[in-house]
């Protein structure tokens, strides 16, 4: 497999993953990324013979398939585990707000929504589902994480997302510009319905011991409840809480580098003994 040919399996394989459970048709794929029917299908075809992708009989879309489940399950008993991390203050932040909190962790150019918790406020801004992926740069978590990264990655996310922006009526270009632009100065992120009519949300980035942003915490509910005089409340709750996801990250960082030092000295000194074994057997 040559690398763009890889490179092509990974854009379907993201695209699959945006579109959730119902998955998507072959002619959506091939209007999105303009390649040809028949690569599309050959590369479709090699991804679902190896479980990575299914195809649903009664739709014929395809979707991710059961193996992606398997590999990244595998995979994340290596790394810290956000949710894991982040469970207690998503809890506290809800109940402190009253309102709808959503954690969003990136993914390359996108974020997925990896936890959401509700609090007591009757109504409830339920904007995204977990596991719901969509571009970097919608919704408050998408334009917090952009305005943390460096402005030149950032502008090559806007370009690689430009693309999808028509699927999402109120978020055009120019309006998540502004709202980037105004979150590198204000220190937080504010949605103004730039997601759903009626609702605003405000978010702050959460970034890893190399100062990377790797996650968001938003809070969501309506225009009228969340009023200006409100915000600055609601960010403190939310500055609070992301210091504290912050400091649970760098120490799990922490363990896995001490981790990988055990191993590393582990080796080593089997090497050693090994050498030393050798030397006194001697020629055989």
């Amino acid at each position: 497999m040559s690398i763009q040919t890889l490179e092509r399996a990974i854009t379907l394989i993201r695209l699959l993953a945006a579109a959730g459970p119902e998955g998507r048709r072959l002619v959506d794929l091939q209007e999105i990324t303009r390649l040809t029917k028949p690569t599309i299908h050959r590369i479709l075809s090699t991804l679902r013979d190896q479980g990575l992708v299914e195809q649903v009989e009664a739709t014929r879309r395809y979707r991710l398939g059961k193996e992606l489940g398997i590999l990244g399950w595998s995979a994340l008993r290596n790394f810290y585990d956000v949710t894991h991390l982040a469970a207690n203050d998503m809890s506290a932040v809800a109940a402190k707000t009253g309102d709808t909190c959503f954690l969003m962790v990136r993914s390359t150019h996108d974020t997925v929504c990896m936890d959401r918790q509700t609090g007591s406020h009757p109504v409830k801004a339920f904007v995204v589902e977990v596991g719901m992926r969509r571009p970097l740069g919608l919704g408050a978590t998408g334009v917090a994480m952009l305005a943390a990264m460096d402005p030149d990655q950032a502008e090559q996310v806007l370009e690689t997302i430009k693309g999808q922006l028509k699927h999402f009526p109120l978020a055009t270009e120019a309006r998540i510009r502004t709202a980037v632009a105004d979150a590198r100065r204000n220190g937080y992120a504010l949605s103004d319905e730039l997601m759903v009519r009626g609702v605003r949300a405000v978010a702050m980035c959460i970034n890893d011991p190399g100062g990377s942003p790797v996650a968001g915490i938003s809070v969501a509910t309506t225009t009228d409840r969340m009023q200006e005089h409100r915000i600055p409340e609601v960010i403190r709750i939310l500055k609070l809480h992301t210091n504290r996801i912050e400091q649970r990250i760098a120490a799990a960082c922490m363990l896995e580098l001490e981790g990988a030092a055990r191993v590393v000295r582990t080796s080593a000194l089997t090497q050693r003994a090994s050498r030393k074994s050798a030397v006194r057997q001697g020629p055989g």
